[in-house]
């Protein structure tokens, strides 16, 4: 009993000497949260817009009956079917003329709301002209690329019952894709996008609960720009060093036509070929054209290139490459280039995406061009 007497106080003395450092440390840690949390809350990474799961056919997709948020609060919900639509039944029904839109961030309406994005505006242009049967089922998912979108196509869009697939095709990402297997695309970890890699580590789960909890594990955590207020642009040569660096790594798209240009663009074209290949022959599938702000603005193309830079580049590039490549195929397509060019204002001041004012006008474009294909289509008539 007299050890034990000895020892107890020592006990205590150890058990002391870990807990007030580590009390320490917890207080310092909650003291720093909410400092941030009130004086300087830390966004999160303009990749955390919406909820995603995992889809074994295109590596990723929104939660069905998800909400996530965009920048400034403007709210980002998927219907049953995992879609950033109205619900829309599978079987479609009678009487009712269906386009089936595939795309990306642009085509979902990234940072705009569900209903200022191109294929609702362009489903309000087509109700006018011919009437409520008309039906534009938003299917896009930001971050997928064409393999994807064939991916979705071949698995699920089909089951649609569309009479016409438009394909919205953003050339910033979609002209020189790689992409062509599951494995090389992200996972869903927590309704976050991740790489693959990542998605095996031991403590992503927790790393990922973090960053959506805790201002201090985003500050610690965020790699790239973020969802931040400073993000959104005051005027057409408004850049963020943030928003420099994403247009930079997108200007090689526009140099000249090269052989190494075209074997590029193949993998890209030939993804976009399964979606015709299975479509049939009875299904038209259309590719919209979607500009990046490097071709429409010559401030940006002043702050990333020096002169003897820009006279390398063509801006009607990977367009010209493109059209001519689907075209071979049998692909028609809508060119959005041209009026984004003639358009004088500035369409791209919501981070790296259009306005709800650019939507438009590329609902408007693909309107005009779709009429003489919605002529000839007896499910109109």
């Amino acid at each position: 009993m007299a050890t034990s007497n000895v020892e107890n106080p020592n006990q205590r003395q150890r058990l002391f000497q870990i807990l007030v450092p580590l009390l320490t440390c917890l207080l310092t840690v909650g003291a720093v949260e909410l400092g941030l949390a009130i004086f300087h809350p830390v966004p999160f990474s303009i990749e955390t817009n919406m909820y995603f799961e995992n889809d074994p056919y295109t590596g990723y997709r929104l939660k069905p009956g998800s909400a996530g948020y965009y920048q400034l609060g403007i709210p980002g919900n998927a219907n049953s079917r995992g879609h950033r639509d109205v619900e829309v039944p599978l079987k479609k029904p009678p009487g009712v003329f269906r386009i089936l839109v595939l795309g990306d961030s642009f085509t979902v309406g990234s940072n705009v709301r569900q209903e200022e994005a191109y294929p609702k505006a362009l489903e309000r242009l087509l109700k006018r002209a011919y009437g409520p049967r008309i039906e534009v089922v938003n299917t896009g998912i930001g971050g997928w690329d064409p393999f994807q979108y064939a991916q979705y196509f071949e698995h699920y869009g089909y089951l649609f019952e569309a009479d016409l697939v438009l394909v919205g095709f953003f050339v910033g990402n979609d002209a020189y894709s790689t992409l062509a297997s599951v494995e090389q695309s992200y996972r869903a970890v927590g309704g976050h996008l991740v790489t693959w890699d990542a998605a095996t580590r031991r403590l992503i789960r927790l790393q990922v609960f973090l960053y959506d909890h805790s201002n201090l594990a985003r500050l610690l955590m965020n790699r790239g720009p973020v969802a931040s207020r400073s993000f959104l642009r005051k005027q057409c040569d408004d850049f963020s060093e943030q928003y420099v660096a994403i247009q930079k790594v997108r200007m090689p798209n526009h140099l000249a036509e090269s052989s190494a240009q075209r074997d590029g663009a193949r993998n890209s074209v030939n993804q976009i070929r399964r979606i015709k290949d299975r479509a049939g022959g009875s299904l038209p599938v259309i590719v919209a054209l979607l500009p990046d702000e490097n071709q429409v603005n010559p401030a940006l193309q002043a702050r990333i290139l020096d002169p003897a830079e820009l006279a390398k580049h063509d801006f009607k590039m990977p367009q010209s490459l493109l059209i001519g490549m689907f075209r071979e195929i049998g692909l028609p397509t809508i060119d959005v280039l041209p009026a984004v060019l003639a358009d004088p204002r500035c369409l791209y001041m919501n981070e790296t995406h259009w306005t709800p004012e650019g939507h438009e006008l590329a609902a408007s474009v693909i309107f005009e061009q779709l009429k003489p294909v919605l002529a000839g289509m007896k499910a109109l008539r």
